[in-house]
C-alpha cells in the first residue's frame, strides 16, 4: 500500500504542476481563449471528432499537443525497462483518466483569476455539461478508468479494483486538502 500511496502523491504533484502552469499561460481565460495557437477548422472530421470525445469542447492546438505530451509522460515507463502489457497499459490509462480530471480542478482551486467559487456550468463556457455539480467529462473519465480498472482485475491483475480505489481516495484527500489550503491560506499565485 505505502508503494501506491507514493505513486498518488507523485501523480498528484505532476497535476498540480501542470495546472499552475496553465494558470501561468491561460490566466482567467479558460480552453486556451486567448491564446495565439492553431484552431483548425471546425468542419474538419478530426475536429468534430474531438468536439464529440470532448463534451463539445473546440479542438486547439495547445490542447492536442498538451494532451499528447501527458500521455506521451505516462508511458515513459514502458522506455526505461517496464515491460509492456496490457495489464500495465489499463493502469496507465486508468491512471491518466484520474489524472485529466484531477489536473483541470486543480485549475480552478489554484486560479486566482478563476476561482473555485466560479466552478459552476454557468461561469464556465467550456464545461457546458454538468451532472451532480461537476462536469459530466470528470463523471466520464472517472466512470471509463473504473471500468477498465475492474477489466484489469478480472482478467489480467486480480486484486488491481483495491489498489485503483487506494489510488482515487488518496487523490481525493490530497486534492481537497489542497482546496483546504488554498482557501485558507490564499497564497498569491500571481
Amino acid at each position: 500500500m505505502g508503494l501506491i500511496i507514493i505513486k498518488t502523491i507523485y501523480i498528484f504533484v505532476m497535476a498540480t504542476v501542470l495546472a499552475a502552469l496553465e494558470v501561468q499561460i491561460e490566466a482567467g481565460s479558460g480552453w486556451a481563449k486567448n491564446i495565439p495557437t492553431w484552431r483548425p477548422d471546425p468542419n474538419k472530421w478530426y475536429s468534430k471528432l474531438y468536439k464529440k470525445i470532448m463534451s463539445g469542447k473546440e479542438l486547439t492546438g495547445y490542447h492536442f499537443f498538451m494532451f499528447g505530451f501527458v500521455f506521451l509522460i505516462f508511458h515513459l515507463p514502458f522506455f526505461f525497462n517496464l515491460k509492456w502489457n496490457l495489464s500495465q497499459e489499463l493502469n496507465i490509462l486508468c491512471i491518466f483518466l484520474i489524472f485529466i480530471v484531477i489536473w483541470d480542478y486543480l485549475w480552478f482551486v489554484i486560479n486566482p483569476h478563476f476561482t473555485i467559487k466560479d466552478f459552476k456550468g454557468d461561469h464556465i463556457f467550456w464545461h457546458s455539461k454538468w451532472l451532480f455539480n461537476l462536469p459530466t467529462d470528470y463523471w466520464g473519465s472517472i466512470a471509463i478508468s473504473l471500468i477498465l480498472a475492474f477489466i484489469n482485475d478480472k482478467f489480467l491483475n486480480p486484486n488491481y479494483i483495491k489498489e485503483w480505489f487506494i489510488f482515487f481516495i488518496t487523490i481525493i484527500i490530497l486534492t481537497l486538502t489542497t482546496k483546504w489550503f488554498i482557501k485558507t491560506f490564499k497564497p498569491e499565485w500571481e
